[in-house]
């Protein structure tokens, strides 16, 4: 079930948190997180984790003066999680359909741009701990930090319950959007692109490699380099690192002619 605990059993843990003064966050805050369980169709039994998953790291650093307490680790665990289970989703639903096709499929649906949707749906940005720099560039309305926010929480749910916990809640939030037809912007998914030309041309796969992470936290910007059997062919940067990734690998498909 997706409501693991009912509502008299919520506030009966928070009671019991609260008078042996375990209770990780302020009151105010855990009615916060309160109603975005109530959003996401979950409820949480470690508060404190579902907390960290919404806290940008530029928060952390200039509030919480802990470079660790952010959501980048769990983000970073989401990102597996929610591509295993999407490609499970779409292997029962296309059980006809080749890799190449999986694969667009999953693009449309695991980007961005869709998460950042997503999340935008479930109103996440209203929920998040942001640094000055963060609250000031609009932060809550950026795509990348959106998109992050919603693998950090898919993550969180994997931490918090099993994997049979995040596929029911994944189930819930992608369902309706698996059956569409491929949107044309899957095209344009350089990774995808390089991924399929290099599997059948060279029988391998493209690496990625982090070259660089500069800026302040609010600003930040990932230099990524592939490689392809030993040989580099093409660095990208951006504002995360999957958008460094696309850019790397559109440069990859220039010089190899793709």
């Amino acid at each position: 079930m997706l409501f693991a605990h009912s509502r008299i059993g919520r506030y009966c843990r928070y009671l019991f948190l609260k008078v042996t003064g375990r209770l990780p966050v302020s009151q105010t805050r855990l009615r916060e997180l309160w109603a975005l369980e109530d959003r996401i169709g979950y409820r949480f039994r470690d508060w404190d984790l579902l907390n960290q998953a919404l806290t940008h790291k530029s928060y952390s650093n200039e509030v919480l003066k802990d470079t660790r307490k952010h959501y980048e680790r769990i983000e970073f665990l989401g990102d597996s999680v929610l591509d295993m289970i999407i490609s499970h989703m779409l292997m029962n639903k296309y059980p006809e359909s080749d890799e190449g096709e999986l694969s667009k499929r999953r693009s449309s649906l695991v980007n961005t741009r869709r998460l950042a949707q997503i999340a935008t749906d479930f109103c996440l940005g209203a929920y998040l701990l942001l640094g000055k720099g963060e609250e000031q560039t609009l932060g809550r309305s950026k795509n990348s930090i959106l998109s992050c926010a919603y693998e950090a929480l898919i993550g969180a749910v994997y931490l918090d319950s099993s994997f049979s916990g995040a596929r029911t809640v994944i189930r819930a939030h992608f369902g309706p959007l698996i059956g569409g037809k491929v949107k044309k912007y899957v095209y344009r998914d350089f990774k995808s692109r390089l991924q399929e030309y290099v599997q059948s041309t060279y029988k391998t796969v493209p690496e990625y490699t982090l070259i660089s992470e500069s800026g302040p936290p609010h600003e930040k910007e990932f230099e990524i380099c592939i490689t392809i059997n030993g040989k580099q062919y093409g660095t990208g940067k951006g504002k995360n690192k999957k958008e460094a990734q696309q850019h790397a690998a559109a440069e990859a498909l220039k010089q190899l002619g793709a």
